[in-house]
């Protein structure tokens, strides 16, 4: 892993706008060894001009960790009223909600674990047939989506998106909601 410049140090203290107790306290470093690193990257000065791999290290994952705390998380985007359905419950319902809510597809699941997506492909390949027993069964289903974290942040979840159209958030081992690329698009402000 490549870190950023140590010059960087001061700078992303001096971006949190922490004293440099603070910013020690929070990188779980001592003040001295902060202080010397900063008064290093003065050239004449008796600081530490090449410090450690792993104590920049925590100064930069300190940084990270605090701009993604920021961000909003899975957990706050996500729609948590989802819409899913069981093994053995009827294609005839999934297609009607399907219709009704303008969906696409649905998770199905088996007990709290999701085993796929019944999807309006595998509902139209259907048409002409008698749906009203037919039950939702494993091999109609296309690959369940990915599952994210709750406390996924935005950042993360925009990349994950990019491959995926739905992620499923988990929180303390259960599912607690579905976010789709369109969530994300609300978040456009209109200028």
């Amino acid at each position: 892993m490549t870190l950023p410049e140590i010059s960087e140090a001061k700078n992303i203290r001096d971006k949190m706008d922490l004293s440099l107790r603070d910013f020690a306290k929070k990188c779980g470093l001592t003040v001295s060894w902060v202080n010397q690193v900063e008064i290093g990257l003065n050239d004449g000065n008796a600081g530490i001009k090449d410090p450690s791999y792993l104590k920049m290290k925590k100064i930069f994952d300190m940084y990270e960790m605090e701009k993604n705390e920021k961000q909003q998380t899975a957990e706050e985007l996500c729609i948590t009223e989802m819409i899913s359905f069981e093994i053995g419950d009827f294609i005839e319902d999934a297609n009607k909600i399907m219709i009704k809510k303008g969906i696409s597809q649905i998770p199905v699941f088996k007990k709290n674990n999701c085993v796929g997506m019944i999807t309006d492909k595998t509902i139209m390949k259907l048409i002409g047939s008698n749906v009203s027993k037919i039950g939702i069964a494993s091999e109609m289903l296309e690959i369940p989506p990915p599952t994210v974290n709750a406390k996924t942040p935005l950042r993360a979840l925009r990349r994950i998106l990019d491959y995926f159209e739905y992620v499923l958030v988990e929180k303390e081992g259960f599912i607690i909601g579905i976010l789709v690329r369109q969530d994300l698009m609300k978040l456009l402000k209109n200028k």
